[in-house]
């Protein structure tokens, strides 16, 4: 018992069938190809055509990115500038305080030993130049005082 079916179909027809849709297949695939060539050559010549404006208008956007960038960064410096200043005059502040100590400590050590090794301290030579300054201004006194002309007499000539 054979199929009916398969032995009504003709072996040509359905050869024939199958070449025809195998060149519509083809024939499909060579259109997509074809406009993809064509779109890719439509998009070379506007790039070319276009590309000038294109490269200006990027330019454009980069200034325009710059710019903000520029602006971003000085916020985020004058930020970080607040935020440091109070804590870097404090440490200043610090500094100096424990600085002064330090110049007082070593001020006050210095005074000692300079005592200790009998060295005159800047009040005793304030206090001998002073005492300096009166003797030479009694010694100027007393010289002017033995200078002043003692009264004379007339002395005459000899005769003679």
């Amino acid at each position: 018992m054979t199929d009916p079916d398969f032995s009504k179909a003709d072996p040509f027809k359905a050869a024939k069938e199958a070449a025809t849709s195998g060149q519509r297949f083809s024939r499909g695939v060579m259109d997509s190809a074809q406009q993809i060539w064509l779109a890719g050559l439509g998009a070379l010549s506007r790039t070319q055509q276009e590309g000038g404006k294109f490269f200006d208008a990027l330019v454009e956007e980069g200034v325009r990115i710059q710019e903000k960038t520029h602006a971003y960064t000085r916020e985020q410096v004058q930020q970080a500038h607040d935020q440091a200043t109070p804590w870097v005059e404090a440490a200043r502040k610090r500094t100096n305080a424990a600085m002064g100590k330090l110049e007082q400590a070593f001020d006050e050590r210095m005074a000692r030993t300079l005592q200790r090794m009998r060295m005159p301290s800047h009040q005793d030579i304030q206090d001998l130049s002073a005492r300096i300054d009166a003797l030479a201004r009694e010694i100027r006194g007393a010289r002017k005082a033995s200078a002043k002309p003692r009264a004379t007499t007339k002395r005459t000539k000899p005769k003679g």
